[in-house]
């Protein structure tokens, strides 16, 4: 896989953590549990957590559900925060 604009894929995959480490403070925060919603081991759940750039699409909707978020909502914020420019 080839990123052109690594800049903006790293504000995305930002935008897409700073999201997770919300909701995870605001409500679940057992790895366990976000583990078996999202159908893989807690070990890689915690993987996907702190490298979001490694989620699937399926894992990321999961994820959403878990914690009551529109997904498409939250793919336009992280869409919106990496068009911004760095100033």
């Amino acid at each position: 896989m080839t990123i052109n604009d690594t800049e903006k894929y790293d504000r995305f995959v930002d935008a897409i953590k700073l999201c997770l480490i919300r909701w995870r403070d605001g409500g679940i925060r057992d790895f366990a549990v976000i583990a078996k919603k999202l159908g893989i081991s807690e070990r890689t759940a915690r993987r996907r957590f702190n490298t979001p750039g490694t989620l699937t699409l399926d894992e990321l909707y999961a994820w959403c559900e878990l914690y009551g978020k529109d997904p498409a909502a939250v793919l336009l914020q992280a869409f919106a925060e990496a068009g911004r420019d760095r100033q």
